[in-house]
């Protein structure tokens, strides 16, 4: 009876926050197909004619799609950096001994918990003097330096689970340290990159303060064109909304055709 009881309970929980997650998406979802009058209706209407001319007037007459192919750009080339020199750190903080190590890699986790508006400032300056500021590299650099340092914490635990005496195994039969750990350790430790590589591209897809700072008319990305959409005019919610699922669309889509890998890295080395 007690067990029931709590079977019932937690699947109340459970129902109660599914619906206070999705709740919030599909109004989204409903107000990007609503007309103006109908997005501004008191009360709101369930009921409506669908429509897509918020997608079409927010992709074409206010040119997201250009913002979009700067998103896209930024996060793939920041994701990119990110799992590469991170699996190169965690590989080397994981298997070397070496004076310093753990005041290094905290080091590492330091940056990464720094607020990016206090690094964000110092790099628009910088960006100034070298002729950078509304690039690519710099964006692309800017965000691979605060995902570079979450994907080395992250892929340090993954490096771990992979046994040491596998390589050196393969170095017995003539491997270099280099070729075993891109024959080796790279492919068991490949679920753990792209669970790694999902989280990285969502963080810097999602970035606003150093797009903020960093962009302009050349890189500007969705979350800082999204401000356009509210002018002294009126906010334009049912185009607000149109450009928000497209946002987080190609997330959902990503992690959706990697769901596999993702949930084989997360859950790596758990039945070790």
């Amino acid at each position: 009876m007690k067990q029931k009881g709590w079977r019932i309970a937690s699947t109340t929980i459970v129902l109660i926050l599914v619906a206070a997650f999705l709740v919030p998406v599909v109004w989204t979802i409903e107000t990007s197909l609503k007309t103006r009058v109908d997005a501004w209706s008191m009360p709101p209407k369930w009921t409506f004619v669908p429509s897509i001319a918020n997608y079409v007037r927010a992709l074409f007459q206010h040119h997201f799609l250009t913002y979009l192919r700067h998103s896209a750009i930024i996060a793939a080339g920041s994701t990119i950096l990110a799992v590469a020199f991170g699996g190169l750190a965690a590989y080397a903080f994981e298997r070397f001994r070496f004076r310093g190590k753990q005041v290094l890699f905290f080091g590492f986790l330091f940056v990464y918990m720094l607020p990016e508006m206090s690094i964000a400032l110092p790099t628009y300056l910088i960006g100034v003097k070298l002729g950078l500021l509304d690039t690519y590299p710099l964006l692309i650099i800017m965000h691979a330096s605060f995902t570079t340092a979450f994907s080395t914490w992250m892929l340090r635990g993954f490096v771990a689970e992979v046994p040491e005496h596998v390589e050196e195994s393969a170095m017995v039969d003539g491997c270099t340290r280099i070729t075993a750990f891109f024959r080796i350790v790279l492919p068991l430790m490949a679920p753990g990159m792209v669970a790694t590589a999902i989280f990285c591209l969502i963080f810097s897809w999602n970035d606003l303060p150093y797009a903020l700072v960093l962009s302009s008319l050349h890189t500007e990305t969705l979350p800082v064109a999204i401000g356009q959409l509210k002018t002294p005019a009126g906010t334009a919610w049912g185009e607000i909304m149109a450009v928000t699922v497209v946002a987080f669309l190609p997330t959902v889509i990503v992690a959706f055709l990697a769901q596999r890998w993702l949930v084989r890295g997360l859950t790596f080395g758990a039945t070790r």
